[in-house]
């Protein structure tokens, strides 16, 4: 619910609502990696492979796995993804021929493929597995099941499960061809064939659909990694394998198998069906949009982009709310929010028992440290104790921050302490030399250090912890929805995801 703010917030508060989330754009966050320059690529898919892609059987919405890959992928080098509906019979000919720049259905690598299409780096590895009827009895293993003479194999033709299980179950005569996956699955399940073979998302997948009317038995069969596929010689080859190493690398990968593999329900169809639904309800954000890199403006093309907002984004997507930004000052933040001018605030704030008095704070999705921040060629002191015995030294700090309260034990002289209600401000006078060393937290140092060509340094170990969370006015009935979607990202790796994407692959532009 929007919220009179007022006249007293209006003069001391620069706002500017917002109801858009961030926009996309691959550079200022993966500098390194290709630009594509929005290149459009064709892109094959069967679109009948849960969880990989597929359409949800009540809204009718594409999604899954890959989709959710391909899009982070085309964000990071700048490219379009357009889908193309593709039976699996022709899908790896037609790439093959130069129909299609792409193809995707959790397609295995495998050396004979190879011949035709040039493959990616896998981005999944997944084993195979043998399922069967709940009541089957007549095998614990593919050894037994290869050495009964009476059993059929149902496979689909040109997948990995009809090429690792040749070599278990050779005789044609045993081996039922499918061309459909579905097909195949029925007929499992009707008696025309008594086992097949199936990775173990898809096997979770359809004991759960089923009703337990299946089940999988015996050890993996065999390793299953997947990769794209394109026309042999292809361009995008060699920028999709830049991709897939960062999203290796920081995280985003182990994440999506979480979502796709464990949070997915593929009985009732949903994601994250356990969290609260707040039906698309609105809240309205307070953010100052100045804090590198939790929320701020990208000076080249001005557009709003963060750790916060990617955050926020992601919890409204799993409990069902639309976030609207308003920016504020943050020396009126927490008053504003207590006063009940705003549902929530953001802006990177610490969990500290005074605000408590006011605010009501959700569980912390960061812990950063604080470090003293001085100028590169300071030698005056090596940590914040020699610093607090020079009554020379100056120390800059932004009222009513992290950094002001966990410095009032090492500095309680208010003569040497300056304040700051701006954090620009309070950086600008360390440079300038108006005083001596700043607290800042570990993220903060590190974007600074850049920003200034190195003209700034972190001095000694970090002088405490700091862990934050979003604030709401006392009572609020969103702490608890908020609280049940942070603990779902700690638990299937989003926040380690975003905490690499932010504080490690995000480069802050240097002056």
């Amino acid at each position: 619910m929007v919220r009179k703010v007022s006249l007293f917030a209006l003069i001391l508060v620069a706002m500017l609502a917002v109801s858009f989330l961030p926009a996309s754009a691959a550079g200022p966050v993966y500098p390194d990696l290709p630009d594509l320059g929005g290149q459009e690529i064709v892109i094959a898919v069967e679109n009948l492979y849960t969880p990989f892609q597929f359409e949800n059987p009540k809204t009718g919405e594409i999604m899954g796995y890959e989709y959710d890959l391909v899009e982070e992928i085309c964000y990071r080098i700048n490219c379009t993804p357009v889908y193309e509906y593709v039976s699996w019979d022709v899908m790896i000919s037609s790439v093959s021929e130069g129909q299609f720049d792409m193809g995707m259905t959790g397609i295995s690598i495998i050396e004979e493929r190879k011949q035709m299409v040039d493959f990616s780096d896998p981005y999944i590895n997944l084993q195979q597995f043998l399922l069967a009827r709940a009541d089957e009895d007549r095998f614990s293993n593919i050894e037994e099941f290869a050495a009964n003479p009476d059993l059929l194999l149902g496979v689909q033709a040109g997948t990995a499960g009809f090429f690792v299980t040749l070599d278990f179950v050779p005789d044609e005569a045993r081996r039922v061809v499918y061309t459909e996956f579905g097909a195949l699955v029925q007929a499992l399940i009707v008696g025309d064939v008594d086992a097949i073979p199936v990775d173990a998302a898809a096997a979770r997948g359809f004991i759960s659909t089923t009703g337990g009317a299946v089940k999988t038995v015996g050890d993996a069969i065999s390793d299953d990694e997947m990769g794209f596929i394109f026309p042999k010689g292809s361009d995008l080859v060699e920028p999709m394998n830049a991709a897939i190493a960062s999203l290796k690398q920081d995280g985003f990968l182990d994440f999506l198998m979480n979502k796709w593999f464990f949070d997915y329900n593929p009985e009732t169809g949903e994601l994250y069906d356990e969290l609260p639904d707040l039906g698309g309800q609105e809240i309205v954000i307070a953010v100052e949009n100045l804090y590198t890199p939790f929320q701020f403006e990208n000076p080249k093309t001005g557009e709003i982009m963060g750790y916060e907002y990617d955050l926020v984004e992601e919890i409204c997507y799993r409990i069902n709310c639309t976030p609207v930004y308003e920016y504020v000052s943050w020396d009126v933040m927490i008053s504003s929010v207590s006063e009940g001018q705003f549902d929530m605030g953001m802006t990177g704030i610490s969990i500290i028992e005074e605000r408590k008095q006011m605010v009501d704070f959700s569980d912390p999705y960061i812990n950063l440290q604080q470090f003293l921040l001085a100028r590169a060629d300071e030698d005056r002191f090596s940590n914040i104790e020699e610093f607090a015995a020079n009554p020379d030294l100056l120390l800059g700090v932004q009222a009513g921050t992290a950094g002001f309260f966990v410095t009032l034990d090492f500095v309680p002289d208010e003569a040497r302490r300056v304040v700051y209600t701006e954090f620009g401000a309070l950086v600008q006078a360390l440079i300038v030399g108006d005083v001596d060393a700043i607290p800042v937290d570990a993220a903060a140092a590190r974007g600074f250090i850049s920003t200034t060509g190195g003209a700034v340094k972190t001095v000694g170990d970090a002088i405490s912890d700091d862990e934050m969370g979003f604030i709401f006015p006392k009572g609020s009935d969103l702490v608890e929805p908020m609280n049940a979607a942070i603990a779902s990202l700690k638990q299937d790796g989003f926040l380690d995801f975003l905490m690499n994407k932010w504080f490690f692959d995000y480069q802050p532009p240097t002056e």
